[in-house]
């Protein structure tokens, strides 16, 4: 859903200018806050054999706004995590604080619980990876479930600029590489009805608009299947503590892709 967002129309519509040049790296992130965390660890979504996995289930949309930003598929993945914030050591209440609200202000939903630092949850509660994609961009990803100050930030290196931005806190920047200066200035305002920064009605806009007049829409199937890809790979590179070869795993898919029914 946020191919939608204004921010990332924009950062698109810079890079397509040529503002950029040629993407060589990419660093990124999605953090949640302390509540946000929580609400993961007592949902259904704290069973990977239900959520895929935190990186599927959350972050998905992140590597397909990069994926696209890319241009091409992940080859080699690397990945570390685990679980150290959401921990019984960590728990408020063994320091005698008892005003735990936060920790339980984002309602769970099906088989929730309410235990937060004693979960039975398999998820992570941070992870990072580092990408090596097939046209040999580099990127790097970090999430985290317990941060006070939450951002979704990026910063895309381009042979010819750089881009900078925060969903969460609404700022595109782009500078240039000659002079350094600063070319883009933009900031964004939440809306009354997103909870994704803008694309959520925006989403709605382009879809009546792909149903009336047949448009083109910023996201395909096939971009989400590579994104879940991609955080899959991730979480097998995290649990195995090997670099995942994604080339044999792409021969494969295109396989079944453009196979012809019988």
């Amino acid at each position: 859903m946020l191919r939608y967002s204004p921010l990332y129309k924009d950062l698109r519509a810079i890079q397509a200018e040529g503002k950029l040049g040629h993407i060589v790296s990419i660093e990124a992130s999605e953090h949640i806050e302390p509540y946000h965390g929580a609400f993961f660890m007592r949902d259904w979504r704290r069973y990977e054999r239900y959520s895929g996995s935190f990186m599927l289930e959350k972050c998905c949309h992140d590597l397909d706004l990069y994926n696209g930003v890319i241009g091409a598929r992940p080859e080699r993945v690397a990945s570390f995590g685990g679980r150290k914030s959401f921990i019984p050591s960590n728990d408020p209440a063994r320091e005698g604080i008892n005003d735990l609200e936060l920790f339980h202000r984002k309602p769970s939903g099906w088989m929730g619980s309410d235990k937060v630092f004693d979960s039975d949850a398999d998820i992570i509660d941070y992870q990072v990876a580092i990408v090596e994609y097939a046209n040999g961009v580099g990127m790097n990803f970090h999430t985290n479930l317990n941060v006070p100050d939450q951002f979704r930030r990026f910063a895309i290196m381009g042979s010819r600029g750089m881009a900078e931005g925060d969903f969460v806190r609404g700022y595109l920047d782009v500078h240039e590489q000659l002079t350094g200066n600063k070319i883009v200035e933009n900031k964004y305002a939440a809306t009354e009805l997103s909870q994704h920064y803008g694309a959520d009605e925006q989403m709605a806009a382009d879809i009546l608009q792909s149903v009336r007049i047949g448009s083109d829409l910023p996201v395909s199937t096939l971009n989400a299947l590579e994104a879940g890809i991609l955080a899959l790979a991730m979480d097998e590179a995290r649990m195995k503590k090997a670099v995942i070869d994604l080339r044999p795993i792409w021969d494969r898919f295109d396989e079944a892709l453009h196979a012809r029914v019988a």
